[in-house]
């Protein structure tokens, strides 16, 4: 289980962390913004959206795009469709922005996801701070954009633009299991509908209805986009072509078959490859103790003694560390 908002009330951090960023505070504020009745589905799905967006612009080929920087700041995704509904997300975290101004947009971004996939019943991911936030070529940008997954790409510019992060086929059909979450928008992508029945919950969820069901291709009206739909409940379901790949594949296949039998490989997985994407980009970031986001030498000190004292695996929960220092 995450952190749950009453429980992250409860903590007080020592004076030695008052000299750095308080990550576990910002954690802590984040966490409360995700339950919203204002929306369908919370914000829960839109910071792990934004964070994945943040960052999947990366080319292993030149160390260039990714989280860093912060682009997603800026009007150009913010007017481009493949980003609709984000901006949302990112004026949702702008008082915590301002209540703590020194830590980056591009730290924000990444860590809203973090916080929200614990939150929603995910595995613990590890987050490392130190992205900056820099001023981007709308050049740059332009090129980067043609670099991000779509659910328009073909099978093989699907792949493709998975290997240029670094990606096998097992971490793409991994990060692929984060559809779990959330829905479409027929105003923002043009797609429409749910992935899984529970989109606020992450589960493997994505894989076993992926699997389980008769899915029959259909348009959506308002915008002719083709998407596969199929009723298992009564509910309209839908899978984006992107999804409806991974079954054509006899690779991509049997880890979908995988991850629908095994949750727990399904969390293993994903933890590993969305913690490697969160870098991706990133040159030199802090370390971290047992979860706990550190860049203060004395409470740094403070966390390896307790570590050490309780023989603490590593990513252990946040809230359960910071209430004993």
């Amino acid at each position: 289980m995450g952190c749950s908002p009453s429980d992250l009330d409860k903590h007080v951090l020592s004076n030695a962390a008052k000299t750095s960023i308080d990550y576990i505070a910002v954690a802590k504020h984040v966490s409360k913004l995700i339950p919203d009745q204002s929306t369908k589905d919370g914000y829960g799905p839109p910071f792990v959206r934004l964070a994945w967006h943040s960052c999947a612009t990366y080319s292993e080929i030149d160390n260039s795009g990714g989280s860093n920087g912060a682009y997603m700041r800026l009007e150009f995704p913010e007017t481009d469709p493949l980003h609709g509904g984000l901006d949302l997300a990112r004026k949702r975290l702008e008082p915590i922005k301002q209540a703590f101004p020194f830590i980056s947009y591009a730290d924000l971004y990444v860590l809203c996801g973090v916080v929200a996939i614990s939150e929603m019943g995910g595995p613990k991911v590890p987050f490392r701070p130190g992205r900056v936030d820099i001023k981007f070529n709308n050049l740059l940008i332009v090129e980067q954009k043609e670099r991000f997954p779509i659910p328009d790409d073909s099978m093989e510019k699907m792949h493709e633009k998975f290997r240029r992060m670094g990606f096998g086929k097992k971490e793409m059909v991994a990060l692929l299991g984060a559809h779990c979450l959330g829905r479409c928008y027929k105003d923002r992508s043009g797609f429409d509908g749910p992935w899984v029945d529970h989109p606020t919950k992450f589960t493997n969820e994505f894989f076993e209805e992926l699997i389980e069901n008769e899915w029959k291709a259909s348009i959506v009206p308002e915008t002719g986009k083709e998407q596969f739909e199929a009723y298992p409940e009564g509910e309209k379901l839908m899978m984006l072509p992107t999804d409806m790949y991974l079954l054509k594949d006899p690779e991509t296949k049997e880890l979908v078959e995988i991850y629908a039998k095994d949750d727990e490989k399904f969390f293993n997985d994903f933890a590993e490859a969305f913690g490697r994407l969160l870098e991706f980009g990133v040159t030199e970031i802090p370390f971290i103790i047992d979860g706990l986001l550190c860049v203060d030498k004395l409470y740094v000190e403070k966390i390896i003694h307790y570590a050490n004292d309780k023989m603490m695996t590593n990513f252990q929960r946040i809230d359960e560390l910071s209430d004993n220092v």
